[in-house]
């Protein structure tokens, strides 16, 4: 039986405010389907769920219509609701212990729904509910128990004996795997498996990705009440096109996520209904989003807009006030102005020659907004002409540059001082990038005194400060008044860092930006770099020589060998299962694993096949003869003439 939300909005009213928990939320649950709906707590999940089954509170002004099996549930009749509950549609409750009554036994509260909807005895009811609950995997030693008595896993079994004992054609799991082990999370997915497999529909409310994404078939992605994204959920941590989908997906500590755990920029709290004077439902039509850092000073907010405006990596003047509606992306549908994720930047077939060597073959590279890659491989395989291509300091000989959509050579060549703007870059050698007659506020001043940010030298002072506070560094005039030889390492690349992002660039180049540090130095420094990131919606391309260090703070990975990209993807699939012989071997040779010497390998030569040929395990004659062109296989691109046979996960890894 299918379950259809349509345009539901719940407002919880209290006096003349309210707070919007829902605005406008439709999808569909077809028979034999789960459906996930995830999101930040107080995005609006349970009022949904709530909302299904009429048990919203009196305060809550429900708008938009539900239909069960095609037919709208009437919410004013409660007999007619009674009915339907336990035996159409059922729900597992959050928070388990408080949803049992702790006074009597979970054999008589599981048999309760059995009591009240059917004619039968009590003592069918407690036999059937004893069924019921050693099928969840409950003996009988635990039936005469109180819930006080169970585990937190118990007690969400007894909760799903209960909402299934009259088999509804949908049920309703909220956060069923909240504070559960992985063996009763499993336990869980057996019992969505189940239902699926026998028609049931399943609305699956939760905070773990990872479950949802492995357990459902569709994905609905709340922000504030609104759905900012629907997509297949195979596709959520592979494929987001909204950037908040982006986000909360990179936060979540899963088992195929090799990064360290992001977040989201800013905070959202709840969104307050406004009454100006006036009765019924039209004077509720003016919000704004509640959070410590914000200040209602004129009264009114802007009637459009997009919700994740202030905290979105890739927002627009017009994302501020337009409006935002879902529209169809690919097989997703995303409320975004732009369309979901933007390209940042883009390389088109470009290439760089120094001489007689080549440093960059024919190429092509994406960077969406708001994510950081990690270009890796050897010293000399291309990586910093690569960055420093994308970075508009090094000219290609060929191919087209795209940066925020426009043509990144003609900006060069009409406006480069507004173009330099966009773009800030942290430069290999700290004591090297900054001139030795530059004291520490001359270093971080010069950015703002060349574009005219501020020709007060008192601004100018207050701009550095906030400059240097944002990468933690002391703001005393003493240390204003250091040259680069006499700070230590580590805080000379926190200069460098504070002057590149000194004019909040979009896009953030970084060059080794560790590799003359010490490693207690260097995580600080990584730290730094992914706060940085999250809270100032930077677009990242970090270099390193170091996969493991690449490993702990990259959305993708691109390796790199001998001027060409041979293998890009998400971080976690390039390092748990590597299709290119070259990213195993560069990865067996982090672990400590590597049999082979690659001393020698950067002078090799192979110029009409495979770079790696005289390396590989793999070769074949083809591999010598034919350079192999980059295609898609295993979720990732590659360029390999066997990359659809290669892959294998790795041990340690």
């Amino acid at each position: 039986m299918s379950l259809i939300i349509k345009n539901i909005s719940v407002v919880y009213m209290n006096g003349g405010h309210g707070i919007q928990a829902l605005e406008q939320v439709s999808f569909e649950i077809q028979p034999g389907q789960c459906f996930a709906l995830v999101g930040e707590s107080g995005s609006g999940k349970t009022t949904l769920g709530k909302a299904c089954l009429g048990l919203l509170p009196e305060n809550a002004d429900k708008e938009g219509e539900i239909l069960l099996g095609g037919k709208k549930i009437d919410y004013s009749d409660e007999q007619a609701l009674n009915r339907l509950r336990w035996e159409k549609l059922s729900m597992v409750f959050q928070d388990g212990a408080s949803s049992l009554d702790p006074i009597y036994t979970v054999l008589d509260q599981v048999a309760e729904p059995f009591l009240q909807h059917r004619d039968s005895g009590k003592k069918e009811a407690i036999k059937l509910a004893a069924t019921a609950l050693e099928e969840m995997g409950l003996s009988s030693r635990h039936h005469q128990k109180y819930p006080h008595q169970l585990s937190g896993g118990q007690i969400q079994r007894c909760l799903i004996a209960m909402a299934t004992i009259l088999d509804p054609e949908v049920i309703i799991l909220d956060e069923p795997t909240s504070a559960l082990d992985v063996l009763s999370k499993g336990f869980v997915a057996e019992v969505i498996r189940n239902a699926t497999d026998r028609g049931k529909s399943i609305l699956l409310i939760t905070h773990d990705l990872e479950f949802a994404v492995r357990n459902s078939d569709q994905m609905a992605v709340l922000y504030l009440g609104q759905i900012m994204e629907t997509l297949p959920s195979a596709e959520m941590l592979s494929n987001p096109l909204h950037p908040y989908t982006m986000a909360i997906g990179r936060s979540f500590p899963s088992m195929d996520t090799a990064r360290d755990l992001g977040g989201i920029r800013g905070d959202a709290f709840y969104r307050l209904i406004h009454q100006h004077g006036h009765k019924g439902r039209e004077q509720y039509k003016h919000s704004h989003i509640n959070a410590p850092e914000s200040a209602h000073k004129d009264g009114h907010a802007p009637p459009t807009g997009c919700l994740f405006y202030d905290r979105c990596t890739q927002a627009i003047e017009k994302c501020r006030t337009g409006l935002v509606e879902s529209e169809k992306v690919e097989t997703h549908r995303v409320r975004c102005l732009r369309k979901g994720i933007v390209d940042i930047l883009s390389l088109e077939n470009v290439s760089k020659n120094y001489g007689d060597i080549t440093a960059l073959k024919p190429l092509d590279f994406i960077l969406k907004a708001g994510e950081l890659v990690s270009i890796v491989g050897e010293t000399g395989s291309g990586k910093t002409t690569l960055a420093m291509t994308a970075a508009g300091i090094i000219k290609p000989d060929n191919g087209k540059r795209v940066f925020e959509g426009k043509d990144m050579d003609a900006w060069i060549k009409r406006d480069f001082k507004n173009f330099s703007k966009r773009i800030g870059v942290i430069y290999q050698n700290p004591a090297e990038s900054i001139s030795h007659r530059f004291s520490v506020f001359d270093a971080v001043a010069e950015p703002f005194k060349i574009h005219g940010i501020a020709s007060d030298l008192d601004k100018i002072k207050d701009l550095v400060k906030k400059a240097l506070s944002e990468v933690h560094l002391s703001t005393d005039d003493s240390f204003l008044g250091r040259y680069p030889h006499e700070l230590n390492m580590g805080a000379l690349q926190r200069v460098c860092i504070a002057r590149a992002l000194a004019l909040s660039p979009s896009l953030l180049i970084a060059d080794e930006p560790t590799s003359s540090l010490d490693p207690s130095v260097q995580a600080k420094v990584l730290k730094l770099l992914l706060h940085l990131q999250i809270e100032k919606g930077l677009t990242t391309l970090l270099v390193s020589h170091d996969i493991g260090l690449a490993r702990k703070v990259s959305d993708r990975i691109a390796v790199m060998l001998k001027g060409r990209i041979v293998e890009l993807g998400r971080a976690s699939l390039i390092l748990s299962r590597p299709v290119h012989p070259y990213t195993r071997l560069l990865i067996e040779s982090a672990a400590g694993e590597c049999k082979k010497s690659t001393a020698h390998l950067h002078q090799s030569e192979n110029s009409e096949g495979c770079a790696f040929y005289p390396f590989c395990p793999e070769r074949q004659k083809i591999c010598q003869r034919e350079e192999p062109v980059m295609k898609h296989s295993n979720q990732r691109d590659v360029a390999c003439h066997f990359s659809a046979a290669i892959s294998r996960p790795l041990r340690n890894v």
